[in-house]
């Protein structure tokens, strides 16, 4: 595995890339990602508003993130299944860690897996939303403690 991949120490974190990165083209990931759409928890229904949906995103895209005991969970919900779908793995990859552990992997790992290559510019604004809503989450959860 890729030394920048080192902070995969979770099984199912490094089994996800593992998964992923063994697809032989780019059309065969955009297949799987959205072959895993249902495999992830959606937004809470009632959290699916018009209020709370991510701007700049042609596809409607909305995000939860929630810190339990000190561990992030995060789910996203869109009228896309390309869109649900990348998100969802963003969120699957990003959850079951620490808000620490959550600034720590950063956009590294989005990076190396270089998600945005398998998109549009007008979709590439779903990974860029779904990172910075992942992080700015963390992020809060990490000032409120310290």
């Amino acid at each position: 595995m890729d030394c920048e991949l080192q902070h995969l120490r979770r099984p199912t974190h490094r089994m996800l890339v593992e998964e992923y990165q063994a697809l032989a083209s780019n059309e065969d990931r955009l297949e799987w990602l959205m072959e895993r759409e249902g495999l992830h928890a959606s937004v809470p229904a009632e959290l699916v508003t018009f209020d709370r949906r991510v701007p700049g995103c042609l596809s409607g895209l909305w995000l939860h993130g929630v810190i339990l005991d000190g561990v992030c969970h995060y789910s996203a919900k869109s009228d896309s299944a390309m869109v649900q779908g990348i998100a969802s793995f963003m969120c699957d990859l990003y959850s079951e860690r620490s808000p620490e552990e959550v600034l720590q992997v950063g956009e590294s790992l989005v990076n190396v897996l270089a998600l945005e290559r398998l998109l549009s510019i007008t979709r590439k604004r779903a990974v860029s939303s779904t990172l910075t809503y992942i992080l700015h989450t963390a992020r809060s959860a990490v000032v409120s403690e310290g």
